[in-house]
């Protein structure tokens, strides 16, 4: 083989290898990339595209005039329960700031956690471990431990995660005969990090919506510096009855705007980040590259507002895709959690300038 041949195919050589090793490190996130650059060409947007404007300001006394600005009428007559149930897995300030803002508004919080995550990891149940938080709303809480266990061949975690939700459908009934024969219920089913207002729930307990509705929520992302936009729409508020069964999937077409906060990967250590990133559902997102769980990487991307999987944003036109690649940070707190507000200080770590864990 000439000299110059062999010359040329050792780099090449060296290049092929070095390739397929990073292709194999990185297929998730090369696809991942692919699929995200390409998805306005190919995919459309989820979610209830019918969106109801939202009328509020403070001290607005919620009445049937109230509910004519939003196209619906004064509920008469029938008394209404309101439900918060909640799948609990490491989030204990974001659960004392939801319960605080809801408080006024919800007769029963419903909460299900368990000692493993959905991949099977096994966690500590920190909510039984921490209940003495929470005695405040002690009268009103139902609460339920679902025992984890790894998965089998064949299953996946989105199974786990459908199990945990048909065991709150069950709980719920379970505990329907509490009520009065003529008391109604609504549920909220939603992620414990997406959180209703209250005065929000105060509306659709006040005016008939429908059997159902969504709610449109401002999505942060690490804490409430970084706004991603108005794109949360899985919360949703149902009128319960022997049918209704706990979900986090599209129900109705109708969103109520602006409704409340969805504070995505919201934690106070970074070990909570871990947990998270191993053991919900996309976990696969990590695929192999256990880099990403760096610690300091990890504290990086919250201070930088990026994403914590290395991954491009979803987006359904190009203009969203471009415009949240560099989410700029907020330097506001106005409309935030009344109980997030009046405990400035012990979570700071959820407020503008508060990035280090």
């Amino acid at each position: 083989m000439p000299r110059l041949l062999r010359f040329l195919l050792i780099p090449a050589f060296i290049f092929t290898i070095a390739l397929v090793y990073f292709v194999s490190r990185n297929h998730y996130q090369i696809g991942n990339a692919l699929s995200s650059a390409t998805r306005p060409i190919w995919d459309k947007a989820e979610g209830p595209t019918d969106i109801v404007t939202h009328y509020y300001a403070e001290g607005l006394d919620i009445n049937g005039s109230v509910c004519a600005l939003h196209g619906w009428k004064e509920r008469l007559g029938s008394r209404f329960k309101v439900i918060d149930a909640i799948l609990m897995s490491t989030e204990l300030d974001l659960l004392e700031i939801r319960m605080n803002e809801l408080d006024p508004v919800v007769d029963r919080f419903y909460i299900i956690e368990s000692n493993a995550t959905f991949t099977g990891l096994p966690k500590e149940t920190s909510f039984a471990l921490n209940r003495q938080r929470f005695a405040k709303f002690q009268k009103k809480i139902s609460y339920r431990l679902v025992p984890g266990y790894p998965l089998e061949p064949g299953q996946t975690a989105f199974d786990q995660e459908a199990n945990t939700r048909d065991q709150m459908t069950k709980l719920i009934r379970s505990h329907m005969a509490e009520f009065l024969p003529e008391t109604q219920s609504l549920v909220i089913m939603s992620d414990i990090d997406e959180i209703p207002s209250a005065h929000t729930i105060e509306l659709l307990r006040t005016c008939d919506f429908g059997q159902s509705i969504h709610l449109q929520l401002r999505n942060y992302v690490y804490s409430f510096e970084w706004l991603v936009g108005f794109t949360s729409w899985r919360a949703s508020v149902h009128r319960w009855d022997r049918d209704t069964f706990y979900r986090h999937s599209q129900s109705s077409n109708t969103i109520l705007a602006d409704a409340g906060w969805h504070c995505s990967y919201c934690f106070r250590t970074i070990p909570e980040y871990i947990t998270k990133m191993r053991g919900f559902s996309h976990a696969d997102r990590i695929g192999g590259r256990l880099d990403l769980l760096d610690p300091k990487r990890i504290q990086d991307t919250i201070c930088r507002g990026k994403d914590i999987f290395g991954m491009l944003p979803e987006a359904y036109n190009y203009v969203d895709l471009f415009s949240k690649l560099s989410l700029e940070s907020a330097t506001t707190a106005v409309g935030l959690p009344l109980f997030l507000i009046e405990n400035a200080e012990r979570f700071k770590f959820l407020l503008p300038g508060g990035c280090q864990r």
